[in-house]
């Protein structure tokens, strides 16, 4: 199993997380660990939703993308005479080394056409797959799709999601992580521009994304949409890697790897309640929280409030008086807070 652009991209989503980073860099993922590992069933996508997410991913990729085309040029994106439509997915199919291979081969090549000013470039790429080097660790990265119209200096990535599209009502976070996980790949593109002895800058800050319409498979096309806060993010968190494997290779017995729970279990995670969302080591990460007594076990806002205390166990003592007083004025007024909390509620509870 490959990390792919959506495994990089969760590492921006809970940059404090040493574990995960560790894992995706490593070219690991997270449901690798818990398959091979923990020996556990990894919590996975509903069966509704992946295939809500694979029929509308294929609606608009099959017959060469005619329907992702369509939606560009309904929206003046691409010119009536702007249909070139390459798919990379078709030219090597299959998951074999060599299939793959190949297909980071067309890739490039198709690439190197529009850099080089070939009018023959297409203006839609589908699938393209490419390398992408963090930390000295080679990844393959397969997107969905890259555009450019013929007068464009290089193409920008798109992501097809299957999130209705609601408007202001749509997740704000969904959207967050989509504009990273293209992003993921605009990386990858400036790369290849790099490796070329060619201007990164070229591939730009901004990126496109596909949603649906509520209640069908329509498209709702939004292009040409700047990432340059996501793209940050994502540079920042891949930034530390460096620093957290030096960590890690002091925290583990020389000759360890990843094959080992013990080995797992030592490098530092940082659970979230949002973690279920993107990482199949939730379950195990809150497990470890719960047994330290965690706040966040108990959701942000708690943790927050109890940050104080450090610990569930530690703000019980500070709110029964139990155990050493409060050691500074952060513990005390913390302690005065769950006390006239307690209070109201016992008010509220028995009148």
């Amino acid at each position: 199993m490959e990390v792919g652009a959506r495994g990089i991209e969760s590492v921006a989503r809970n940059a404090g997380c040493t574990r995960l980073r560790a894992i995706v860099i490593a070219g690991l993922t997270p449901t690798e660990i818990v398959k091979h590992v923990l020996r556990a069933e990894p919590d996975i996508m509903s069966p509704f939703a992946m295939t809500l997410s694979q029929a509308y991913e294929r609606r608009l990729l099959e017959n060469g993308g005619t329907s992702l085309l369509t939606a560009y040029r309904d929206k003046g994106h691409l010119g009536p005479t702007e249909v070139k439509v390459s798919s990379v997915a078709d030219h090597a199919p299959g998951g074999t080394v060599l299939a793959r291979q190949r297909r980071e081969l067309e890739t490039q090549r198709l690439l190197d056409m529009k850099h080089s000013g070939n009018p023959l470039a297409p203006n839609l790429i589908l699938n393209p797959r490419l390398p992408l080097a963090l930390v000295g660790v080679t990844h393959a990265i397969e997107l969905d799709y890259m555009v450019a119209s013929d007068d464009a200096p290089s193409y920008r990535v798109g992501v097809i999601k299957s999130y209705a599209d609601r408007g202001g009502k749509t997740d704000k976070a969904h959207i967050r992580s989509a504009c990273r996980e293209a992003s993921v790949g605009t990386l990858a593109l400036r790369q290849h521009l790099e490796s070329r002895n060619d201007d990164p800058d070229r591939a730009g800050d901004r990126i496109d994304m596909v949603l649906r319409a509520p209640g069908s498979f329509v498209p709702r096309l939004f292009a040409s949409m700047r990432a340059e806060s996501e793209m940050a993010s994502l540079v920042r968190a891949l930034s530390a890697a460096p620093a957290d494997l030096d960590e890690v290779e002091r925290l583990v017995p020389a000759g360890a790897n990843f094959a080992s729970r013990d080995v797992i279990d030592q490098i530092p995670n940082n659970y979230r309640s949002n973690c279920k969302e993107h990482c199949a080591l939730w379950e195990h990460c809150r497990a470890q929280a719960l047994a330290a007594g965690q706040p966040i076990i108990l959701g942000d806002a708690a943790a927050e409030q109890l940050a104080a205390a450090g610990s569930i166990t530690r703000a019980l003592d500070l709110l029964d008086g139990r155990g050493r007083p409060p050691e500074n004025h952060a513990e005390a007024v913390l302690a005065a807070e769950l006390r006239a909390a307690a209070l109201l509620l016992d008010r509220i509870a028995n009148g």
